[in-house]
């Protein structure tokens, strides 16, 4: 690993992405300042030779460190660095299982982009989805796995709304 991350570009991606699990390539290009052609070169190179895993979902790459992270988990890390998904588990997370109303309410998006999300959660299975009556209720696959990842994650997500769901969480544990 060392002979791969000699030169100072390589350097940089890794120590950012090892700070930024799940972060993706624009991101990076943003954060890092680097051409995207450059970038790609390097996160290429990285996963071929073992020091980088890349997660994709059909939508957009998410890098991990390589010895991180299982598959499961890296699915749930790329779903919690983009904002409704983030704030779909959050809501479950505080307030139980949730039917599509009740999360629409929440959310304040569209039908169709609640939609999309959630149905990309179960697919992914970061959430399972049960038939009660006539409704839909989402609920997480691994509640607590899903919270420690979010509390992991906190600083390098640098979002208020997971800052205040920390201390919720930590508060409802000691109970």
């Amino acid at each position: 690993m060392e002979e791969v991350l000699t030169l100072e570009n390589r350097r940089k991606i890794f120590e950012f992405v090892s700070k930024h699990p799940g972060t993706h390539m624009r991101e990076m290009e943003r954060e890092l300042s680097m051409p995207l052609g450059l970038l790609s070169y390097h996160l290429d190179y990285m996963v071929k030779r073992a020091v980088l895993k890349v997660e994709d979902d059909g939508y957009r790459k998410s890098y991990f460190p390589f010895d991180r992270f299982h598959l499961h988990d890296r699915r749930t890390v790329s779903m919690l660095r983009q904002p409704v998904p983030r704030k779909i588990v959050m809501h479950i997370l505080l307030q139980g299982p949730s039917t599509f109303n009740q999360l629409l309410e929440e959310m304040a998006c569209a039908k169709s982009t609640l939609s999309y999300h959630l149905n990309r959660m179960v697919r992914r299975e970061v959430l399972e989805v049960e038939k009660k009556e006539r409704e839909s209720w989402y609920s997480l696959r691994n509640e607590f796995a899903t919270a420690d990842l979010l509390i992991a994650l906190r600083e390098s997500l640098a979002c208020d709304a997971v800052d205040r769901f920390a201390s919720v969480w930590d508060q409802l544990a000691k109970k």
